[in-house]
């Protein structure tokens, strides 16, 4: 017994252990190599100082004027550490604070001398594209895999997938008059657009997928369900933590997809990065998966229209 609990200690020390002795933040990472800090942790929880996006804005004219609150637990910062796509990574200094367009809004960010290996679009493109993350003060980060629709994983997924499809969009279906009947709707297989995965067992997965229904003699869509959800592989068995299914007009217009940043790991808590955007919004969110459900710890307006 006393051994027992001699290792339940050590576990929980290790555990602590791993958590940063000093606050870190994280910020998307732009091609044109400005940094928007979204989030902060101060070695316990996850906080959001920095200003949002507004019409009216005060630039402050460098580092050394911003205010302190806007830093938050990590006091200023003029160093990151960039993790942009499968490059090493590398660091990345702050020349001065300067604006940027927000969608319809602008936001204040750190102009950097990080140099994109793609040439940056001009400043109104939205949602602008993002190269990846900054972290200051350096902090271990993993990355996020991008797992082909075509593959082992989501086909051995498919199943899963579908149940969980088909339970979210009969409640999406109860809000309004659906005009496709559910026993037409479940014979159609979801397509998956778009699949993320992290960590080995358990590996956790975020998959977007797509059910149309089109006219039968035109074949012209009428109606895109657009399947968001959350899932999890543990000793070969997969099963899902979170679906949602939004009715859409074909367009898509409204609809939000994941760009994976990356993942930190502090103590026993594992935590998602990500950045969810569409034409004419965006958002910056910090998520914890866990074993039977997964939390928005923290979800930042990136701007909007």
């Amino acid at each position: 017994m006393r051994f027992v609990v001699g290792v339940s200690v050590m576990a929980v020390l290790l555990a602590a252990a791993d958590v940063p002795d000093r606050p870190f933040a994280v910020g998307v990472l732009r091609r044109d190599g400005i940094v928007v800090p979204f989030a902060a942790f101060d070695g316990r929880r996850w906080s959001s100082p920095w200003p949002k996006p507004a019409l009216e804005l005060t630039v402050p004219i460098d580092v050394r004027s911003v205010p302190s609150n806007w830093w938050g637990p990590t006091g200023p910062l003029d160093s990151w550490e960039a993790w942009a796509g499968a490059s090493e990574r590398q660091p990345i200094h702050v020349s001065q604070p300067d604006w940027i367009d927000a969608h319809c809004l602008r936001q204040i960010g750190l102009r950097t001398d990080y140099r994109a290996s793609e040439f940056p679009p001009p400043p109104h493109e939205r949602p602008y594209p993002k190269d990846g993350l900054a972290v200051s003060p350096p902090q271990p980060i993993e990355r996020i895999e991008s797992v082909p629709p075509t593959s082992g994983e989501a086909t051995a997924m498919s199943a899963v997938l579908l149940d969980a499809f088909n339970d979210a969009e009969r409640q999406t279906a109860r809000k309004f008059n659906h005009p496709i009947k559910t026993g037409v709707r479940e014979r159609i297989t979801p397509t998956i657009e778009a699949m993320y995965a992290h960590g080995g067992d358990p590996r956790v997965y975020y998959v977007e997928s797509l059910r149309e229904y089109r006219t039968a003699g035109t074949h012209e869509c009428t109606l895109a369900a657009f399947g968001t959800g959350w899932f999890v592989r543990e000793s070969g068995t997969y099963r899902a933590l979170s679906m949602v299914v939004d009715a859409l007009n074909c367009d898509r217009l409204g609809a939000s997809y994941m760009m994976p940043l990356g993942v930190a790991r502090l103590g026993t808590r594992v935590f998602w990065l990500v950045q969810f955007s569409g034409w004419d919004h965006e958002r910056y969110v910090v998520i914890e998966p866990k074993a039977r459900a997964v939390d928005a710890v923290l979800s930042v307006w990136g701007g909007g229209c």
